[in-house]
């Protein structure tokens, strides 16, 4: 076996020895510490208990992974890389006046623990099989711990719902929706592929039930989406590798099609119902109020728009734009910049769409700030706030670069392009061999990822859904470079 690649570990100190037991400890205590967040947060109490305690387990993590490293100048160029970030971002944020220097560079731990937890395991995977097997396990124990709470948390009716305001969907005891649909959504191919994996149908029946059961009621429209891959994944899977069977189909799709025949039913489409007869009658309302703007009692919905001048737009728009939520960035930017920035827009669902206007309102931050050096490493997280509303935006990937400019954006994507690098650089070489099922399952899990990333602020800045996006990194540099199997395999690129 290639030492260079495999490092061997017989005798070794004590947390070599027991690298496998470390492994799943830190899995394990994943979801009690979101558990305990939730706890918090149901208290109104302060968050410095659960802060400290997710810090502590980055560090121990960390300092592990540079201890048994034996390529340790990885993690020195790592290092090295945060600290200009962060100088240059303090620099950006003392230049605007910095309001809260500590939770601003908390904030900027929780975005490099990505990263490191993703270097750290790919250490731990260097030491052969066993750390791997370890990884499997301690995602099989978390999503056994997960789906017990939330089945406790129903029983004794303390689930938190997934959308507060309609009371609709189980969250169940975890504080944050996007953050555990995104972590559900992980998972469930990955239980799934490992109970086909046994050949015991039985047990692929009933993990699949539990996963969908668990995205059905959480009820957001990535969790649907993640169920459709999981089945979608698995029939690709065996088409590929010529190894088709119908009975584990039938079982995950079965599943599926409950569910989707019960949609009706389900919190996601309740919810959007909702919203959908909200939206209706506060756009049929903001157009009487639009009409009322107009001279002879004009109908609002019968003049044509792009014939006004934006002067006349603006006397029609302001009475729905300081009405409605956006009323909070009209008193931070005034009218003119906030109907520029929305480009005129009368449609309600753009004007009150949450997602839209933070990213709005962190738009016309980074304009007025003005400044080449915000641009570079980002604006301050306490700046994001006004009014006691929080605009820290709801994409990981704009949130990077309105947080760290475009230097962490473009760090970000490399460390993730790095990964897709390796992916597409395997299937090239030998398709057949680097295709195997752990390969597809990991696959699916990490697409899956991506799409939060890029919907939600669930997965690259949140501290608990961001250590499985870790797992599917370190997992796909092992299946793709480290991994033996039992020929020739990709050169080495160290880590």
């Amino acid at each position: 076996m290639n030492e260079s690649k495999i490092e061997r570990t017989t005798g070794g100190n004590w947390f070599e020895r027991h690298l496998s037991a470390i492994i799943i400890a830190v899995f394990a205590i994943q979801p009690f510490m979101d558990m305990l967040s939730f706890l918090v947060d149901e208290k109104g109490l302060s968050n410095t208990v659960t802060l400290g305690l997710r810090f502590a387990v980055l560090f121990f993590v960390g300092l592990l992974g540079f201890c048994l490293s034996h390529k340790k100048k990885y993690y020195l160029i790592f290092a090295g890389a945060c600290v200009i970030v962060l100088a240059g971002h303090i620099a950006a944020c003392m230049g605007q006046g910095y309001l809260d220097p500590v939770g601003d560079i908390s904030n900027f731990v929780r975005v490099a623990q990505m990263p490191l937890f993703a270097m750290c395991f790919i250490t731990f995977l260097r030491r052969g099989e066993k750390p791997y097997k370890a990884i499997e396990t301690g995602i099989a124990l978390n999503f056994i711990i997960i789906t017990v709470s939330v089945v406790f948390s129903v029983v004794t009716n303390t689930y938190r719902h997934t959308y507060i305001e309609n009371n609709l969907g189980v969250l169940g005891w975890f504080a944050t929706s996007n953050a555990q649909s995104s972590i559900m959504s992980i998972l469930t191919p990955l239980v799934v592929l490992m109970a086909y994996r046994t050949k015991k149908n039985w047990l692929l029946a009933l993990t699949t039930v539990a996963a969908f059961a668990q995205l059905y009621f959480l009820g957001t429209r990535l969790a649907f989406m993640s169920m459709a891959v999981t089945v979608a994944g698995l029939v690709i899977i065996m088409l590929l590798k010529k190894s088709f069977k119908w009975k584990p189909v039938v079982i995950v799709a079965a599943c599926f099609l409950v569910c989707c025949a019960f949609v009706k039913q389900s919190p996601m489409y309740q919810n959007q119902a909702v919203y959908n007869q909200v939206m209706s009658s506060k756009q049929n309302d903001a157009d009487v109020m639009m009409s009322w703007q107009l001279e002879d009692g004009q109908d609002f919905s019968k003049i044509d728009w792009s014939k006004l001048t934006p002067t006349e737009k603006k006397d029609i728009l302001t009475v729905i734009y300081t009405y409605y939520n956006t009323k909070h960035l009209v008193n931070r930017y005034g009218i003119d910049k906030v109907l520029g920035a929305y480009n005129y827009t009368h449609t309600i669902t753009d004007i009150t769409g949450t997602r839209h206007q933070k990213i709005i309102f962190c738009q016309l931050l980074m304009d007025e700030q003005d400044s080449t050096l915000s641009r570079i490493f980002g604006m301050e997280l306490s700046r994001m706030s006004f009014e006691g509303k929080n605009y820290d935006v709801e994409n990981d990937f704009h949130g990077v670069y309105f947080l760290y400019g475009w230097t962490g954006l473009a760090l970000m994507m490399a460390f993730l392009g790095y990964f897709v690098y390796l992916i597409i650089r395997a299937l090239i070489k030998d398709w057949k061999k680097y295709f195997t099922l752990e390969a597809g399952a990991f696959g699916m899990a990490f697409c899956i990822a991506m799409v939060y990333a890029y919907n939600t602020a669930g997965v690259l800045r949140r501290p608990n859904s961001s250590f499985y996006l870790s797992i599917l990194l370190a997992v796909i540099y092992y299946l793709t470079v480290i991994k033996d199997y039992g020929e020739n395999r990709l050169e080495e690129i160290e880590q």
